[in-house]
């Protein structure tokens, strides 16, 4: 009881701080991390700019809750090690609240309560030896990195002009984000599969992101400025983010089913325009979708320092960040020796309401990459390794002569 109390009192106190003082939190204290997960305070994970801050992170960690504050832990392994990694959890006073099984990954998520009787690190040592290929993780809520307000990307990666590139044939290509609109003009004409993979209680948010991110790559209204960098693209758009508390958000769970249910419709390359913080079972689910040969693309996120924010800091996993017309590095860009490439995003031109708007943000380089990497693939063949190679082949140079942790290996390019 006197553990509860403190820990009431703690959550209290916490939220009672001015959130000036949690921006200030430093990778590696655990300030927001009650179950000694190894965690950050992570600030702002969502993008903004100097007048308003956008869908993201509040300035402290996200994450699923249960009652009195208390966050969820989502756990993963192969199904056959769920009963004995059940039994291991529940002597630790766990509660398993649900699970569900992802065939594609070959994985069983589950999620549960520890009520305050153990912590994470405590229950991987329990796993380790019960189910040694299970893994347990506090439940992170991840961010979309957008941000907000000139037609100058296309010209800038090498591109004739705006939507001038289609592909030689078609390719599947899945987004993981918002809704989308498909009506929208600049994608009336494109190629959309739809799937919500969220619970009939969650409300998901507006539109805008996630149709801004799907007409980057295959939007068909070139003579509006709104044409893709990959015409031609069947876009499968999973829904996967709730408005949480305001801002749009995704927990693990469901950033997994999105991952697995791509897989089963055979989409083999993925854009990922959000950011988290690292965590062990997301750490799995990326391996798998890996070694499934499925090719990932995701912004860098945006606390404007360095910072290996997830999912593209995983090595599995290509780190775009984002730069203007005078090729400088977005100033709410993260960046480190993750990072891998960077692509035009601030004031790009995107679809919005029924019309364009500018918007800034990784979130808007990181789909200007995987329609690059869409055209690589409608040509014959895609893997990350080969990804790699030809966009470092034809990146120009930015920063620091060579790779460089604000850049990576320099702007993309592409061409038709």
């Amino acid at each position: 009881m006197t553990r509860l109390i403190f820990c009431i009192l703690a959550l209290f106190l916490a939220n009672s701080v001015p959130q000036s003082l949690f921006a200030q939190t430093t990778p590696g204290d655990g300030t927001d991390d009650p179950y000694g997960n190894g965690g950050a305070a992570y600030p702002e994970y969502g993008e903004h700019d100097d007048h308003e801050v956008t869908p993201g992170l509040s300035q402290h960690n996200r994450y699923r809750t249960i009652g009195l504050g208390r966050p969820e832990i989502i756990v993963t392994g192969p199904i056959g090690e769920f009963g004995d990694a059940n039994s291991a959890l529940q002597s630790l006073g766990a509660e398993l609240l649900r699970f569900r099984d992802l065939p594609e990954l070959g994985l069983r998520i589950a999620i549960y309560d520890f009520h305050f009787r153990t912590t994470v690190p405590e229950a991987q040592d329990s796993l380790d030896q019960a189910a040694p290929n299970t893994f347990v993780g506090t439940h992170h809520v991840y961010s979309l990195s957008q941000g907000r307000p000139r037609l100058y990307a296309p010209e800038m990666i090498g591109d004739v002009g705006s939507g001038a590139c289609a592909l030689r044939r078609g390719l599947a290509v899945g987004i993981i984000d918002g809704p989308v609109d498909a009506s929208h003009p600049a994608l009336a004409a494109a190629r959309i599969v739809t799937e919500n993979v969220l619970s009939a209680n969650e409300r998901a948010p507006g539109l805008a992101h996630g149709t801004a991110v799907a007409g980057l790559i295959a939007g068909e209204a070139s003579d509006s400025g709104l044409g893709g960098f990959a015409r031609g693209a069947q876009i499968y758009a999973v829904s996967a983010f709730t408005r949480d508390g305001g801002n749009p958000g995704a927990d693990i769970e469901r950033i997994a089913t999105a991952i697995d249910y791509l897989i089963g419709q055979n989409v083999r390359l993925i854009n990922m325009s959000f950011a988290g913080p690292q965590n062990q079972v997301m750490n799995v689910v990326l391996n798998r979708a890996a070694s499934r040969g499925v090719v990932m693309v995701a912004a860098a996120g945006n606390n404007g320092r360095e910072l290996a924010a997830y999912p593209a800091a995983h090595p599995a996993v290509i780190a775009v960040t984002a730069v203007d017309a005078a090729f400088r590095r977005y100033r709410s860009a993260n960046f480190g020796d993750h990072i891998e490439f960077a692509a035009p995003g601030v004031d790009v031109y995107v679809a919005d309401g029924r019309g364009g708007t500018y918007a800034s943000g990784t979130s808007y380089a990181a789909p200007i990459v995987t329609a690059l990497a869409a055209r690589l693939a409608s040509a014959g063949g895609l893997s990350t390794e080969r990804l790699r190679q030809e966009l470092r082949s034809s990146a120009v140079d930015l920063g620091a002569d060579g790779f460089d942790s604000e850049f990576g290996w320099g702007l993309v390019r592409g061409g038709c």
